[in-house]
């Protein structure tokens, strides 16, 4: 599925890599919550990034070596526009441009509105598996207890912990101005959303952020 969001695409090595700011972070997730097209973008990308690592390294050629291996370049013949038509030529290009880039925003956002949640890019684990899960888009289910902490900007935090074994956690992070609510200490629910690693010193943890969606389990 095509998607328009040039924007975000460009800092898709960044978050990959971890390297890309808060601000940044919440807004690709923001799209990520109905963008299928960019979910599998990000998947694709991950994978290529870990067959990258595995390749030997090589040791590039000398820069004098290339450059005699370069042929020379053919003449070119230059062709001189006058300058009314110059202007007209790149007024026209990016009235259609901006008219292209409208278009296809207007089309995206109207689609978004309409889409139903799609759950399946979504793979169901344990909560102590999250830390070894490669996949950015996972389903996982525990028993919610309560976290303690400011943590600012209206976002909700919970923790869900194995049914089992209550060492084994993940902490889930509802976004601000999302329609749900965090579920009560003690109840068991079924949370879907993007797992991730948080390196900050006071955090160090596995999460789920965003939450895409919650269900209560029986």
């Amino acid at each position: 599925m095509f998607c328009p969001r040039f924007d975000l695409h460009r800092s898709f090595p960044q978050y990959l890599d971890g390297a890309a700011s808060s601000r940044t972070v919440e807004r690709i997730e923001r799209h990520l919550l109905d963008c299928g097209g960019c979910r599998a973008r990000l998947i694709r990308m991950r994978e290529a990034k870990s067959l990258l690592g595995e390749l030997p390294r090589v040791a590039a050629p000398p820069f004098e070596q290339l450059m005699r291996r370069t042929p020379p370049r053919a003449p070119r013949l230059s062709f001189i526009l006058p300058p009314f038509l110059r202007h007209f030529a790149a007024d026209a290009l990016v009235a259609s441009a901006l008219f292209a880039v409208f278009t296809l925003l207007y089309t995206h956002t109207a689609s978004a509105r309409n889409r139903l949640f799609d759950s399946s890019s979504f793979r169901r684990i344990e909560v102590r598996q999250v830390a070894g899960s490669d996949d950015p888009h996972v389903i996982v289910q525990g028993v919610v207890s309560e976290i303690a902490g400011d943590f600012g900007e209206g976002s909700h935090r919970f923790r869900l912990s194995a049914p089992n074994d209550p060492k084994a956690f993940v902490v889930c992070e509802i976004l601000d101005g999302d329609p749900m609510s965090a579920p009560k200490p003690g109840s068991r629910v079924r949370v879907w959303g993007v797992s991730r690693y948080d390196p900050s010193p006071s955090h160090r943890w596995f999460e789920i952020h965003p939450v895409l969606k919650l269900e209560a389990v029986p």
